[in-house]
């Protein structure tokens, strides 16, 4: 499970390591969204350096807050975390690989496929009441790039079972999509039958994690996952 997600990079290196350009996101679509600690005012947004405003894009990222998504020909949008579903309370924000083509919700959107790019992501091994904080990564922080999907405005994780290696620290791992997949996953033109087999759990060899020291204070109630952009 993905509930949290972290964007740390410099804005030139994560153009340069997913061969986009976020030029659109920064001038124009960072403005659509209020909420965030960019510029409200067109006019000031562009005063403000594209650093700073990649910066806002970024830090954590919880449910209903934008995210950098690719769509097909490497382009990135912004879209909020979570689908809307009128019977649900709280947005949908990751998707089960081995059920998509059963649910409703995610059945029209099979062929709207996305990339989300992370460099780790975190997840809490619970004990008892206490829950001990495990950084997931690939060797050298190489970009990881999440299966997802998106309806225009809004965007959830497809999450798999996870790898031997880390099962013991969760029951699901975000789905990855390794640079062999890329373009095939992201071809609208490409029916899901046909990229249903690259959702599965990254092989443990190229995993690495790390477990930070047991914190007191986080219970069981507290979340359930965080990942690490960039």
């Amino acid at each position: 499970m993905c509930s949290q997600y972290q964007l740390i990079s410099d804005m030139n290196a994560f153009q340069a390591q997913l061969a986009i350009d976020l030029t659109d996101i920064i001038r124009k679509e960072a403005s659509d969204f209020p909420n965030e600690t960019v510029p409200e005012d067109q006019e000031e947004l562009e005063t403000e350096t594209d650093e700073t405003v990649f910066e806002a894009l970024s830090g954590i990222r919880r449910p209903t807050d934008p995210v950098i998504v690719i769509l097909p020909g490497q382009k990135p949008v912004l879209r909020r975390w979570g689908l809307s579903v009128a019977t649900l309370n709280a947005p949908l924000i990751n998707a089960r690989a081995e059920t998509l083509d059963q649910k409703p919700t995610f059945r029209p959107l099979l062929e709207r496929r996305c990339l989300i790019p992370a460099t780790s992501w975190f997840e809490w091994r619970k004990d008892g009441a206490v829950k001990h904080k495990t950084r997931i990564t690939l060797p050298d922080h190489q970009p990881v790039l999440f299966a997802g999907l998106e309806n225009g405005t809004e965007a959830v994780i497809i999450t798999c079972a996870p790898a031997p290696s880390i099962a013991q620290i969760h029951d699901r791992m975000p789905t990855v999509i390794g640079p062999n997949h890329i373009a095939g996953w992201l071809d609208p033109a490409n029916r899901f039958y046909t990229v249903r087999h690259m959702l599965g759990p990254v092989p443990d060899h190229v995993l690495k994690w790390s477990e930070d020291l047991p914190d007191s204070t986080k219970t069981a109630k507290q979340d359930d996952g965080q990942i690490d952009l960039f």
